[in-house]
């Protein structure tokens, strides 16, 4: 294995392990404090303020670092049973145009929430007053991912391919 195929796979690997303990992470929160909301209301007739809305924020943060992961470890939206079937070659050349589409879709996602962020990222959450751009952010930031995982897995197929060849 090169240097190079190495050095990326290390970062990539890296990279993987700290968003899905990120994700790990706000699951746990959202499941605590859906356990902690349920047993305040039904049994104290009381609530936490903010926190339903904390919910939906971390949720909309791990549905976003959790598609760049699934991305990264090949589990996305895959029919793969006629893919499997055909050569080698074919099959590498197909994967390469899956993640050359997937990481195009996402780049124009990124770009086109920028100008969205900037339109709509000034107002505040309605109970928490957390800066929406804070939340916001999440999706060029998970499509972003989603890129550089796609990148990843393009020179992973070009150098198995070279690696073959010797």
């Amino acid at each position: 294995m090169s240097t190079r195929k190495s050095i990326i796979n290390q970062g990539e690997s890296f990279l993987v392990k700290f968003l899905e303990r990120a994700v790990t992470f706000f699951f746990s929160v959202i499941l605590l404090l859906t356990i902690l909301l349920v047993t305040l209301r039904y049994l104290f007739n009381s609530s936490i303020m903010g926190g339903n809305e904390m919910m939906d924020y971390l949720f909309i943060y791990t549905t976003s670092l959790g598609a760049a992961v699934s991305v990264c470890k090949k589990e996305h939206i895959r029919i793969a049973f006629f893919v499997d079937k055909l050569p080698q070659a074919l099959r590498q050349f197909i994967d390469v145009v899956n993640y050359l589409l997937v990481a195009g879709i996402n780049l124009v996602i990124a770009y086109l929430s920028f100008s969205w962020i900037q339109t709509v990222g000034n107002a505040e959450s309605p109970v928490m007053r957390i800066p929406m751009w804070m939340i916001e952010v999440s999706v060029p930031l998970g499509c972003l991912f989603v890129v550089l995982f796609c990148l990843t897995g393009i020179l992973n197929v070009y150098w198995d391919r070279t690696e073959r060849r010797q």
